[in-house]
């Protein structure tokens, strides 16, 4: 029983994560285009939108980790469907900035708590002797959801010829989407009341453990009590808090001004739609293979090599208008976006634990609300400058200047554990 149940709840949280994220970060870009053109708003305030859509989801991403243990991360993912909901519907009915900023806040919230802070922990209580490659299918499948987006909204918004329509749909969406979690999600059953439960905590630390030891001599992950704070104390946590950052922040700068940018460059929109999924695309697959190489290859060099191939991605995205840069940023960056998503949440699995793994996870998201700032900067550039190179050309510097100390990380040792080693030598 409990063997095909999972296989639901993994159905679950892989489609509301396909729907939370087509129809929100990857495709509010494309609806932007036009919301900008038919109520005179400047980039700077379409900018702002996106960033508080960001802000909102990084500040609440404390919450799903604080409500899980009170409610449970079923009701957790419904409540953020229901958030979701409440957002599309408020941007259907809005006219102004004030109605929409405050749209953008239900959807960050919704995407907060739906997303994969409990989809990841619900993963890894169902499949503890699997969890990277099961993970890294839940995240390729969400992942997907950015390929499906733009196109579809795109084909929305042209068709109708009303950006509004859009919003009312994806509104109906949510629901149903809440509808099919609320029936197949369930949370794991406590060990005592199950005989054949395995034991998460242990099961979940010495086999990632072991597998991590095994394929590249690194200290055993689970050995050792960690401790949230000690964890965050680590410098691996802040290496991997600051990848996500950047890599979030390449992420939201790209979707919200993709479209504009390249039809500045004379392109035209759907051709940008299509670009960004094919970003999407491309990060799809390798966010699929990724949680398998995670269990091969250190993660912290997957980690690094998709931060380099993020920068490349930007480079050729500031510097052309040709079709052939446009598919270099969408090759390089989406292979580094898969690579970096994916790598950055295993590590964190592997080195502090499922339990302390999974809840330092949503304090990563909340640091990465500073990725927040990428859109409002990108508009104010163009606005000033009349086109957003400056911006990726910036990103790259960056990126590439936190791979090499990813590249040469290890895995972190708890202090008294350092402190035993030290009496012993």
């Amino acid at each position: 029983m409990l063997s095909q149940r999972r296989w639901w709840v993994l159905a679950a949280l892989s489609l509301i994560f396909f729907f939370l994220n087509g129809a929100t970060f990857a495709s509010l870009g494309v609806v932007l285009f036009s919301m900008i053109s038919e109520l005179h708003w400047s980039l700077t305030q379409a900018g702002m939108s996106f960033s508080l859509l960001g802000i909102s989801c990084g500040l609440a991403s404390p919450l799903p980790a604080l409500l899980m243990r009170r409610i449970g991360c079923r009701r957790v993912v419904v409540l953020g469907g229901l958030c979701l909901a409440a957002g599309f519907w408020l941007a259907y009915a809005a006219s102004g900035l004030p109605l929409f900023f405050v749209a953008m806040v239900f959807l960050g919230l919704g995407y907060a708590l739906a997303g994969n802070i409990p989809g990841v922990y619900l993963i890894a209580s169902w499949f503890p002797k699997v969890s990277a490659r099961m993970i890294g299918i839940y995240l390729m499948i969400g992942a997907a959801g950015n390929v499906a987006g733009p196109p579809l909204v795109a084909a929305i918004v042209a068709a109708s010829h009303s950006w509004r329509l859009n919003w009312l749909l994806m509104g109906m969406l949510a629901i149903g989407c809440t509808v099919f979690c609320l029936v197949f999600i369930r949370d794991y059953p406590p060990a005592t009341t199950v005989p054949d439960a395995p034991d998460m905590g242990a099961v979940a630390a010495t086999v990632k453990a072991s597998v991590v030891a095994k394929s590249y001599d690194a200290p055993p992950s689970g050995r050792g009590p960690w401790r949230e704070r000690q964890a965050m104390q680590t410098p691996q946590f802040a290496l991997v808090a600051a990848s996500m950052t950047l890599t979030i922040a390449g992420i939201t700068t790209n979707s919200s001004v993709a479209v504009t940018h390249l039809v500045h460059l004379g392109t035209t929109p759907a051709f940008a739609a299509f670009i960004l999924s094919l970003v999407a695309l491309v990060a799809t697959l390798f966010k699929g293979v990724s949680g398998r190489l995670s269990e091969i290859v250190r993660p912290s060099r997957i980690l690094a090599a998709g931060l380099v191939l993020q920068g490349i991605g930007d480079v050729a995205f500031s510097s052309g208008a040709a079709p052939v840069s446009a598919y270099i940023f969408a090759g390089a960056f989406g292979m580094g976006w898969g690579l970096s998503y994916v790598a950055a949440n295993v590590l964190l699995l592997d080195y502090f634990g499922r339990d302390v793994g999974a809840r330092i996870l949503s304090v990563v998201w909340m640091i990465s609300t500073l990725a927040a700032a990428g859109p409002v900067a990108a508009g104010i550039i163009a606005d000033r400058y009349g086109t957003f190179g400056p911006i990726f050309a910036a990103y790259a510097v960056l990126l590439i200047i936190a791979a090499l100390p990813i590249f040469l990380m290890r895995a972190p040792v708890p202090r008294s554990e350092g402190a035993a080693a030290r009496v012993a030598s």
